[in-house]
């Protein structure tokens, strides 16, 4: 072996190290909103969603309820990002800029899922999830639950921009409806007493971004002419979605096994690298592939509020 193909042998080597570093370092945003269920196939069906029986006196033989007819299936997509270097470059010594590259590559496939999602949640009022209806929807009906609506509009006096105090009570408008849902037996999903309920996000559009802090963050706001205690029932912790634009947010709750989305991995991230002991090439080629995709899980931990 030349000395140059020893070298481009390391430098391939030390790619391939930078970006699986570059993604065992990212803080991806997925998990927050995702439930992780790990696909053994090309796709996956989670009819198991309509199956909440919850507890009952035991008198005479058991009752075993049976799944409704609920069917909502996630395929997996496969996904690749692909790099060419210059073997010129490493003769040249420009190992720095290599190196920017490799980790902006493990950079790129650690977030992509982020992308999913956030793609999901701008579709979420047209794309339809395990019961038949559009994720965010104003008529969810399953089994003894009864209409169901997690799709809410709220008044604004100046229009679809809200003062902080109507944020507050629109969020806790979202809030009541969350808390009121019922499962497919007729029973909420969050029972049987309410108190200190915890782990809620709101993601709103920049527009209403320091809007939703003062909303949740200001001591005093200002109502009917007059400074008031702000008071919060629930405080949430708020994220803005940069890509996402409109007069709406969401609130979500991510407490307990179950998020309002799902992040579907089947083949987890490898990356591979190829020409660097070939002189028939002049670059070395760096690749990354995976197998996974985002849907809609629970839209029951979900309201969406949209300000006219």
């Amino acid at each position: 072996m030349t000395i140059g193909v020893a070298s481009y042998t390391a430098v391939a080597r030390n790619v391939t190290q930078l970006v699986e570093d570059a993604v065992e370092a990212a803080t991806p945003f997925y998990p927050q909103l995702c439930t992780i269920v790990q696909s053994q196939g090309a796709d996956e069906k989670y009819a198991w969603l309509g199956a909440f029986p919850g507890m009952r006196e035991w008198l005479g033989p058991r009752v075993f309820k049976q799944l409704l007819a609920a069917e909502y299936v996630l395929a997996n997509k496969h996904f690749e990002s692909s790099l060419e270097l210059l073997k010129t470059d490493v003769d040249d010594d420009r190992l720095g800029m290599l190196s920017m590259l490799a980790q902006q590559l493990g950079i790129e496939a650690a977030y992509h899922p982020d992308e999913l999602l956030v793609e999901a949640m701008t579709n979420a009022e047209s794309a339809t999830c395990f019961d038949g209806q559009f994720f965010f929807d104003t008529d969810h009906v399953f089994g003894e639950s009864g209409t169901q609506s997690n799709d809410l509009t709220f008044p604004a006096a100046s229009g679809t921009t809200p003062t902080p105090a109507e944020f507050r009570d629109a969020f806790h408008a979202a809030l009541k409806a969350m808390l009121g849902f019922k499962r497919d037996n007729g029973k909420p999903y969050f029972r049987p007493t309410i108190g200190g309920l915890g782990n809620l996000m709101v993601t709103v559009p920049l527009a209403l971004y320091d809007i939703a802090n003062k909303a949740f963050g200001q001591a005093i706001v200002v109502e009917g002419g007059a400074g008031v205690s702000n008071f919060v029932i629930e405080q949430p912790q708020v994220m803005t979605v940069a890509s996402i634009t409109g007069d709406k947010f969401d609130l979500y709750h991510l407490g307990d096994a179950i998020k309002p989305y799902v992040f579907q991995p089947r083949q987890p991230l490898r990356v591979q690298s190829k020409g660097a002991d070939d002189i028939e090439f002049k670059e070395i080629k760096v690749m990354t592939e995976a197998r996974y995709n985002v849907g809609y899980l629970a839209w029951w931990k979900a309201v969406r509020t949209t300000f006219t």
